[in-house]
């Protein structure tokens, strides 16, 4: 597989073409996330069948009186709540390594070898205290830039209504200087969690310590030129997202009015067993684009140790 630096939308026509070619590995290394996924999805499915019910019955008789709202068995159940926060912090706690996994199947691919679930996940696992580690500070960080952006954004428009007060064009000017700095806030969301993303991939990929994979996350996205490309990208990546969860959306509802809750269960994991793959893929190619568009064809060598390739360091095109 050759590795160069790819358009906009070479990185989508790879990231399909690896995807269908090597599905099966691929959903495997995510079906680790999927399983526990679906019996969390089937606990707090079966557990809403009265609201899904409640809601129904409003629908048909908007003449009525609508009945008390039910709260779900696992809001009224300590156990059950227990349960459910456990199954959370599974699939939480695994994500990043089935991340990572993917990202060293891709590659794999482009050393010229086949993506294979134990190697995956034992370069994805020999990192995990530097993974956990990173883990934990994404969730500080992401709750610091949420703070930050509430603080900021009820500022902005706290002045903005004081100087309304004092006179209308003051006002507008400033209604207009804090729908920008809200703006501004929400375009940065997507370069963060790409950000992330990247910094994890540098600790099983470039096997670097914690800080410092998150100083190279955020430099790779965060310049001139990269920082408009990865919006686009994260835009354009989570429409294909939005698009394939609105199939599961329509799934569920369906399943739930019908009460089937099994059914529902499965097919929503299947679809989203032929989704995630993809995303996850994808994201590893944009990581490899970006990292040859700064780092040139230094990163091969690090490709074949992490590949294992035989004659490491001599380059494989396709």
């Amino acid at each position: 597989m050759e590795l160069r630096p790819l358009g906009f939308g070479e990185i989508f026509d790879r990231a399909i073409t690896l995807y269908i070619r090597n599905f099966l590995p691929f959903a495997g290394i995510v079906g680790v996330i999927i399983v526990p996924l679906a019996v969390l999805q089937y606990f707090v499915d079966q557990s809403s069948v009265p609201q899904w019910d409640q809601m129904m019955q409003v629908l048909a008789h908007p003449d009525q009186t609508p009945p008390p709202p039910v709260l779900p068995s696992f809001l009224t159940s300590p156990a059950a709540l227990a349960l459910f926060v456990l199954l959370i912090a599974v699939v939480w706690f695994l994500w990043p390594f089935a991340l990572n996994a993917c990202a060293v199947g891709v590659a794999r691919l482009y050393r010229g070898r086949p993506v294979e679930f134990v190697p995956c996940y034992q370069a994805s696992l020999r990192r995990w205290p530097a993974v956990v580690g990173l883990l934990l500070i994404e969730v500080a960080l992401i709750l610091a830039w949420y703070l930050a952006f509430v603080i900021v954004s009820a500022l902005a428009i706290i002045v903005a209504v004081a100087l309304a007060r004092v006179a209308i064009v003051l006002g507008v000017l400033a209604g207009i200087f804090a729908g920008g700095v809200i703006i501004a806030g929400l375009l940065t969301i997507a370069p963060t969690v790409v950000a992330l993303m990247f910094a994890m991939n540098s600790i099983v990929i470039e096997e670097q310590p914690v800080f410092s994979a998150i100083g190279l996350g955020f430099s790779r996205v965060f310049n001139r030129q990269e920082f408009w490309r990865s919006v686009l990208f994260a835009i354009a990546a989570g429409a294909v997202m939005i698009g394939a969860s609105t199939l599961i959306s329509v799934v569920v509802m369906v399943a739930m009015v019908a009460h089937l809750v099994a059914l529902e269960v499965v097919l929503s994991s299947v679809f989203r067993a032929a989704v995630a793959p993809f995303s996850v893929v994808l994201l590893a190619i944009y990581y490899f684009d970006v990292r040859i568009r700064r780092e040139g064809y230094e990163i091969e060598a690090g490709l074949d140790r992490l590949a294992g390739t035989p004659n490491a360091g001599v380059p494989t095109v396709a």
